[in-house]
Order: C-alpha cells, then structure tokens, then sequence
C-alpha cells in the first residue's frame, strides 16, 4: 500500500506537521472529520513521568500514562532514598 503525504497547516499557511509518504505494510489512513487544539501551560505535565496517550474530547484534558521507570533508573532511585534515610537517621531527623 503507498499512503501520500499529510500536511497540516495555520490559518497563515505556516506548516505544522507533516506525516510523509509511506509504503508497504502501511495502516490505511484515517478520514479526519474534526481536528482541535490545546495549549499548555510550561511545565504543567512532567513529561519525565508521563505521556499524553489521548485527549478527552469532552473536557479537553489529556489523558496520561505514567512512563514505566527502567530497571536502572529504578534501582539509582532505591539507593537515593536508602542514603536520604541513613543521612536523616544520623541527623536525628523525622523522615
């Protein structure tokens, strides 16, 4: 299957996307009926910890998924917390 290129565009022509052409073992393209768009605020989502998977189209909200922490990224955060916890009991602390 060959899919052409999708280009979307500003009430000025200023172009916003692009999605190229495609072939080969290629989903059809989707007939788009109604195209909306949300702005937000920096720093609103912490794109570290989440991924917009989908938006409400009823309230406008992004639905988000939590991004799945490596085993490494995992592991560094259990010994940050074991020494902030050794640090505070020898401190004499309330953690």
């Amino acid at each position: 299957m060959q899919v052409g290129n999708r280009v979307l565009y500003d009430q000025d022509g200023e172009i916003i996307f692009q999605s190229g052409e495609m072939q080969g073992d290629v989903l059809p393209r989707k007939n788009i009926t109604k195209l909306d768009v949300v702005d937000f605020d920096f720093g609103s989502i912490d794109y570290t910890k989440y991924r917009i998977v989908r938006m409400d189209t009823e309230t406008k909200k992004p639905i988000l998924e939590e991004i799945p922490q490596t085993p490494e990224k995992q592991q560094v955060k259990e010994v940050e917390d074991a020494l902030l916890l050794a640090s505070d009991k020898e401190a004499g602390g309330i953690l």
